[in-house]
């Protein structure tokens, strides 16, 4: 290495580390510029296009927080499920702990920090397809980030334009779809190794064909994913027990067929399974957890999606018509429980017990606006969606042996277990059916009243409604028939929106924001706990704050933003937890989420890169919350899935040389969080997560078409805790994966 090469390098890694540590520092990179374009004017940072105001926009002119993840920087850090990068983007932290069903907290917008009872708090969309249904998520899409062209992630609620869950903010992954101009293809291969783990492997391909030059063209993306397990089930006596399998892949079809009309459809389908949990129990060791049945998750998600975008001229119609189905399945081990079914049943149960839940949704959703050209005085966009979903859901107590154990026992007698467990092991049992619907109308104004000062209005006038049919079967209704309960909810509103930006010149905006965002509430599952628990939980309140800044310096080599944001939140929907591990929602309490936002993005040359960022908040109840079964939480306590400070940053150095060698540095630190409010109880212990720093380093080189890279991920080998819940084995801890070496091989045509 050159001398005054090694010397800048130096001096900007140190810069960076120091400005981390005093806590000046921003965030993730909001913008930064594919590899393939620093050649003319290479200094100056790219500008993104999103979709966060549902029409094309710069980021740097959208008067609300949003982050974009560029399909190059994602390629860049070798990302490829949310754990990669979702963390990296200002004020979010991503739970990770069951594959398929981990959730992304944004803003520390939560009640638990896992899949809760009701409707989560954050919306995912495809394209602008919405993933999340009413009520339980069967699926949280983690869609592999191969050939995406951009994930978009909107901070702070967005209930005005995306509808229901998006109380905290909103995850729009854009995928890359048919492109009618010309041939494309590319081809990506990995191998790892992991601590404690056998080889990892994955391949993906994808394919560009056009059919008719600029009026036809196919997609067709195809990926395997396979993460051996690490952690070591001694219960089972396997090693690497929690192998995880991603596999799947997407169509989409373009058709031009004049220069105002355009028709995409696009399909999804990936399929996660994993062979265990991948939590482990810290009391037995590093890498060790114990069960008596392997606690196995497997989810699929398919959707298909045809889209209609016409020009009229004094205005753009698009209509987006989807149907989405998602199945997600999985086994705890329950078999500490035991012991209380045979002394309060006079059973003889020596198998593994077990609880079996999750289900299926069929969704369907139909939207159409129409959207003013952008850059005129007054811009306007008008809109109505329906969404429909149809689910049903179990959650099933069984063991081998159950039917023979109601056989012998006094309290149930001879001929009992043929109608208590007809299939010889499921013993009690919850179904739910469930239809669930969303209708809209909404619409969003701006007016310019000179060239600096814009002002937005906005609305969602929006209709709810939840019919269920409840069926509870086994042992709890014995010797009667089954229990069937139906119950309906209705629930109305208007979720409004304004926001005043200011933009002296074209290097800085200032804006200030208010919003709010709503969730379906959901029913609970009665009968299952031998504790009693209320009946379900009715839709909470949220209302956003905000003031911001986007500035750029340096002839735009330099972007500092910065956002402070107030959340004020009532009749939360809780997620708590009976003393035998039932889990039950309610409402109750207030809280609030303040904190500051601070983000930059700094090449000084074609070669160097810096993106950085800094967040602070606050998330706290704002009074006592008493909870059934454990205590009271004061006021001031924490708030689940969240911490107060987040640190970011990514160092990327192109030395000029043969073959492009590229040095790419990234640190992450997230401060100390709780997983749940029972943690908050005074005198319990608490389940905590976060507080851990972590490292990655990749060296990638370029050879013509073809980029290697040689990759070392969790450098420290750090057993950063991402979520701790107590199950019935004991404390469980869901972790970052350990220290990982590898190589990828990245093929583009």
């Amino acid at each position: 290495m050159k001398p005054q090469i090694r010397h800048t390098l130096f001096n900007a890694i140190r810069l960076a580390c120091l400005c981390s540590l005093v806590g000046s520092a921003p965030v993730w990179a909001q913008e930064a510029a594919p590899a393939e374009t620093v050649a003319t004017d290479a200094t100056t940072l790219d500008r993104i296009t999103v979709t966060a105001g549902k029409r094309e926009q710069s980021v740097r002119e959208v008067a609300g927080s949003v982050s974009a993840v560029t399909g190059q920087q994602l390629q860049d850090i070798g990302a490829q499920s949310l754990a990669d990068y979702i963390q990296s983007t200002p004020g979010v932290v991503f739970n990770q702990y069951q594959p398929g069903v981990s959730h992304v907290v944004v803003r520390g917008i939560a009640s638990n920090s896992g899949n809760v009872q009701g409707q989560a708090t954050t919306g995912y969309f495809l394209n602008e397809v919405p993933l999340t249904e009413p009520g339980w998520t069967i699926v949280v899409p983690d869609i592999d980030t191969f050939d995406l062209n951009r994930v978009e992630v909107l901070r702070g609620p967005q209930g005005t334009l995306f509808g229901s869950a998006s109380m905290g903010g909103a995850i729009n992954y854009v995928a890359n779809t048919a492109d009618a101009s010309g041939f494309d293809a590319a081809v990506e291969a990995t191998a790892s190794q992991t601590r404690n783990a056998d080889t990892g492997f994955g391949a993906k391909a994808m394919v560009n064909v056009p059919i008719k030059q600029d009026v036809f063209a196919i997609r067709a993306v195809a990926q395997y994913r396979d993460d051996p397990g690490y952690l070591d089930n001694i219960g089972l006596g396997k090693d690497g027990s929690n192998d995880v399998t991603v596999s799947g892949g997407r169509l989409s079809m373009v058709l031009t067929p004049n220069e105002n009309t355009t028709l995409t459809w696009l399909s999804l389908l990936q399929k996660t399974d994993s062979d265990d949990n991948s939590y482990r129990n810290p009391t037995l060791g590093d890498l060790v957890r114990n069960t008596a049945v392997a606690e196995f998750t497997d989810t699929d998600i398919s959707l298909h999606s045809l889209r209609w975008d016409q020009d009229l001229g004094w205005a753009n119609f698009t209509a987006l018509a989807s149907y989405q189905k998602k199945q997600q399945d999985w086994r705890f081990d329950y078999t500490p429980i035991r012991v209380f079914y045979n002394a309060d049943l006079d059973l003889d149960l020596t198998s593994p017990l077990y609880i079996n839940s999750g289900g299926e949704s069929e969704g369907r959703s139909l939207e159409l606006r129409l959207t003013s050209p952008s850059g005129g005085r007054f811009e306007w966009l008008l809109g109505a969606m329906y969404f429909d979903t149809e689910k049903t859901l179990y959650e099933a107590i069984g063991a081998q042996g159950a039917a023979a154990a109601f056989d012998n026992s006094s309290l149930y007698g001879p001929g009992s277990g043929a109608v208590i467990a007809p299939d010889g092991e499921i013993f009690n049992a919850f179904y739910s059916d469930i239809d669930g619907s969303e209708a809209a109308l909404f619409g969003e104004g701006s007016y310019a009243f000179t060239p600096e000062w814009k002002l937005t209005v906005g609305g969602r006038l929006f209709k709810t409604k939840v019919r269920i049919i409840s069926t509870q079967v086994g042992f709890s209704t014995y010797p009667g028939d089954p229990i069937v309960t139906p119950s309906e909810t209705d629930e109305s509103g208007f979720n409004p929106k304004v926001s005043l930006s200011y933009t002296p010149n074209d290097n800085v905006m200032f804006y200030g924001l208010v919003s709010e965002g709503f969730r379906f509430g959901t029913p609970n599952t009665p009968g299952l706990s031998a504790y009693p628990v209320p009946a379900g939980s009715g839709s909470d309140s949220l209302t956003n704050y905000e003031l911001g800044t986007r500035t750029t310096w340096l002839d735009g080599r330099l972007q500092l933003d910065a956002t402070a944001f107030y959340v004020d939140w009532s009749d939360i929907q809780l997620r708590l937890q009976t003393p035998d591990f039932f889990n039950y929602a309610t409402n109750g309490g207030k809280a609030y989420s303040r904190g500051i936002e601070l983000s930059a993005a700094w090449r000084p040359n074609d070669r160097f890169q810096w993106l950085s960022s800094v967040t602070w908040q606050r998330a706290r109840l704002d009074e006592d919350l008493f909870i059934l079964f454990a205590g009271t939480a004061p006021k001031g306590s924490r708030l689940p899935g969240s911490s107060d400070w987040s640190v970011n940053n990514n160092l990327s150095y192109r030395f000029d040389s043969r073959f492009s060698p590229t040095l790419t540095l990234t640190h992450q630190y997230l401060s100390e969080g709780i997983s749940d409010l029972n943690s908050a109880v005074p005198g319990a212990t608490p389940n905590k997560q976060g507080d851990y720093n972590l490292f990655d380093l990749r060296f990638r080189m370029s050879f013509g078409n073809t980029d290697i890279t040689l990759f070392g991920s969790n450098l420290t080998d750090e057993r950063g805790v991402t979520r701790t819940v107590s199950e019935v084995n004991g404390l469980g801890e869901g972790i970052v994966r350990p220290r990982t070496f590898g190589v990828t091989a990245h093929w583009r045509y």
